[in-house]
């Protein structure tokens, strides 16, 4: 009996005392486990704010500056260099150092600010320094407009389409300005939105031109620049029309009046061989020059005469250079191959054996490099793309024709950082 009593003591005395492990087993394992869902917690809190960074809404600007701007280590410190006119700048900093810069004479009050570096070598410099004074939120425009006239054409159903001077960004930027009622400016009725050609009214004529800022005593100057001849027109003479473009809302025909082109119809006067690769300006006076736009004709050189190294194609082998010589200027063209996807000419100023021009021309969705005719197949080819010369009476130099665009249009540049590139309005629409 005494060893039964003695055997359930002690079974009861194991089984307290493994309830009481169990217990604590537990509890500890409970405490591990809050533990680690605390700091799982803290780690994905802590992930979840790092990833969280507030977005930085940057302010743009351009240079302004006709002789470009200087841009400096730190408000008006060590000049490092010059960012050209119409530069777009990314400002990064305020320094809230004001200055006063005279300039022939005008007092310019304005703040050092701090602009993203693209330009310099040294990449470990991230930030340089320019004066706002010199900097808008829009870019400096030409003083010159040019357009683009289509020449007439028969189609195929005998039909003749005849020749358009398109004027409608000018309308539709002047007319539609958003401080504008463009209900009031309006020129179309509704009554007109159904018609494939409209022939303006006096009325509706005198609201173009007023938008257009030309008058009826004005002219239209048409130069061919492969014939290097002019044509000109009296505005008065001209009918003013507005077309139903072809991309206009296709339900019977546009119920607005943006599905149209607006502009003067010159009949059979500029026929589509002589006339079909035109530049068109309406003025008082003729801005053009004759005699003296020339084709650039290609000769392949070695791409050690190269003058820019570029990183990305310094050793590609596809790379191919070429040049071209006039009196004042030697151009230098390396073509897009299979690493770089961009033609980049080069302009080298003889006398002062200095870069005045350097820019890419690359393959885009919309856009790509225009073929180049070189001294070996210049009789194999017809089309002439890539010229150069004084176009323009009182204006420097430009290079024009070395992309080809699907949507927008081509601009002329000048052969130097001081004059605005001249953005050709060819209505390019889609």
């Amino acid at each position: 009996m005494k060893s039964t009593l003695q055997l359930i003591l002690i079974s009861l005395l194991l089984l307290t005392y493994s309830c009481k492990e169990k217990k604590s087993e537990s509890q500890t394992t409970g405490t591990e486990k809050q533990t680690e869902q605390k700091i799982s917690v803290v780690q994905t809190k802590d992930s979840v704010i790092e990833k969280k960074e507030v977005p930085k809404h940057y302010e743009h600007k351009y240079v302004i500056a006709k002789s470009g701007l200087n841009y400096r280590d730190k408000p008006n410190g060590k000049i490092l260099g010059k960012f050209p006119l119409n530069t777009s700048l990314r400002l990064v900093e305020h320094t809230k150092v004001s200055d006063t810069i005279n300039d022939g004479g005008k007092l310019i009050v304005g703040e050092w600010v701090g602009v993203q570096n693209w330009v310099l070598e040294d990449k470990e410099i991230d930030t340089v320094y320019v004066f706002n004074g010199f900097l808008s939120n829009n870019f400096i425009e030409s003083d010159i407009k040019i357009y683009y006239t289509s020449s007439y054409y028969k189609e195929q159903n005998g039909n003749v389409r005849t020749a358009f001077l398109n004027v409608s960004e000018t309308y539709f930027e002047n007319a539609y300005n958003e401080s504008e009622d463009r209900n009031g400016n309006s020129i179309l009725k509704d009554e007109d939105l159904k018609k494939d050609t409209i022939r303006l009214n006096k009325n509706q004529r005198n609201k173009l031109l007023k938008f257009l800022n030309i008058s009826e005593s004005d002219k239209v100057f048409i130069y061919s620049i492969t014939q290097d001849k002019i044509k000109a027109f009296h505005i008065k003479d001209l009918p003013a029309i507005a077309c139903y473009n072809i991309y206009g809302s296709f339900e019977d025909y546009g119920n607005i009046e943006t599905d149209y082109e607006f502009g003067f119809d010159l009949g059979k006067k500029i026929n589509e061989s002589d006339w079909s690769d035109n530049l068109t300006f309406i003025g008082k006076e003729n801005p053009f020059e004759i005699g003296k736009l020339q084709p650039i004709i290609w000769k392949k050189t070695e791409n050690n005469q190269f003058p820019v190294i570029n990183e990305q194609n310094e050793n590609d082998d596809y790379r191919v250079s070429y040049k071209f010589e006039t009196k004042e200027y030697n151009y230098f063209l390396q073509k897009a191959s299979k690493s770089n996807l961009c033609n980049h000419l080069v302009i080298i100023d003889k006398e002062s054996n200095s870069e005045v021009f350097n820019k890419l021309y690359c393959y885009s969705e919309g856009t790509s490099p225009t073929e180049i005719i070189t001294d070996s197949d210049k009789n194999e080819k017809n089309h002439q793309s890539q010229w150069t010369g004084k176009l323009f009476k009182n204006k420097p130099s430009i290079v024009f024709g070395f992309q080809y665009f699907s949507f927008g249009c081509e601009s002329i540049n000048f052969i130097t950082e001081k004059e605005p590139s001249i953005e050709i309005l060819c209505d390019n629409r889609h």
